[in-house]
């Protein structure tokens, strides 16, 4: 085993104004040689429909105009920028970049790093702690990744940016903003059932192979949600039948039905190589 290499957090913000793409104003053309390399790399491409693949394109075009890429120890090359931006226009194919709007940076370390953090318990004692994480999203902050997690689960993408979706009520709790007439009752009252069970479930030991969804949902409704988003595009048929409400509200809000494309979806493609090049 390796150790996993620690790059502090503090200072960041230094590194935030040094932008990728500096100048770009609201859409980066992809050549069809680009966008052919990332139809390999990035498999859930391949099961959309061609209506689906050209929204879709807009939208990796309109992320690498509008965002920030900033990479932790050298520049994220162009790319690594259209794959992550390829997985972070999924969650949003039928909703379009607004949902987006406070979201602005994407950081990208070239492993798992190890921030830091401050919390206080129940009893008010301050506390400080690292734990090592694939990706991190901050409220109407950065969105932070780690490459190498990157290219062995595309899906962290999504998991990240559904914390980001998540944060358009103003907390990030597992409770997005929902269209007018989706019943946020009736998606608190599901989304709170499943995910008591769920932690029940843990905290019983269930094997983890039994389990609808990788026990770190049980940690806060929060990431329930966001794991419950990785099924959703990438186990469908899995997450539609352990969890049917959870996946009825979570076609209702992403609008699209990933089970209709196939049953389960790769999140790693062909010729990924620790660096992308251009």
């Amino acid at each position: 085993m390796h150790d996993t290499p620690h790059y502090p957090l503090r200072g960041l913000l230094k590194r935030l104004i040094e932008p990728f793409a500096a100048g770009h104003a609201g859409r980066v053309s992809l050549s069809p040689d680009e966008w052919e390399t990332l139809r390999r790399q990035v498999p859930f491409i391949a099961t959309l429909t061609p209506e689906e693949t050209e929204r879709l394109k807009g939208l990796v075009e309109g992320l690498l105009g509008t965002r920030e890429f900033v990479g932790i120890e050298s520049e994220p090359t162009p790319g690594q920028c259209r794959m992550i931006a390829a997985y972070a226009a999924l969650p949003v194919l039928e909703l379009g970049l607004a949902p987006y709007r406070d979201w602005r940076t994407l950081v990208l370390y070239p492993d798992t790093f190890v921030p830091e953090h401050e919390w206080v318990d129940e009893d008010g004692i301050v506390h400080q702690g690292a734990m090592p994480q694939s990706g991190e999203a901050w409220e109407r902050g950065p969105v932070i990744l780690s490459w190498a997690d990157i290219v062995r689960d595309g899906a962290v993408v999504v998991h990240e940016m559904t914390h980001v979706l998540d944060a358009g009520n103003g907390d990030v709790n597992g409770f997005p903003p929902l269209a007018r007439d989706h019943s946020a009752e009736d998606w608190t009252r599901d989304f709170t059932a499943a995910y008591e069970a769920f932690v029940a479930a843990v905290e019983n030991d269930t094997p983890e192979d039994q389990l609808p969804l990788d026990p770190y949902a049980a940690t806060a409704p929060e990431e329930f949600l966001a794991v419950a988003a990785e099924a959703f595009f990438f186990e469908p048929q899995g997450l539609r039948e352990t969890l049917p409400a959870v996946y009825d509200h979570l076609a209702r809000y992403f609008r699209q039905e990933p089970h209709r494309r196939a049953a389960t979806i790769a999140t790693r493609g062909t010729h990924l190589p620790h660096e992308i090049s251009a």
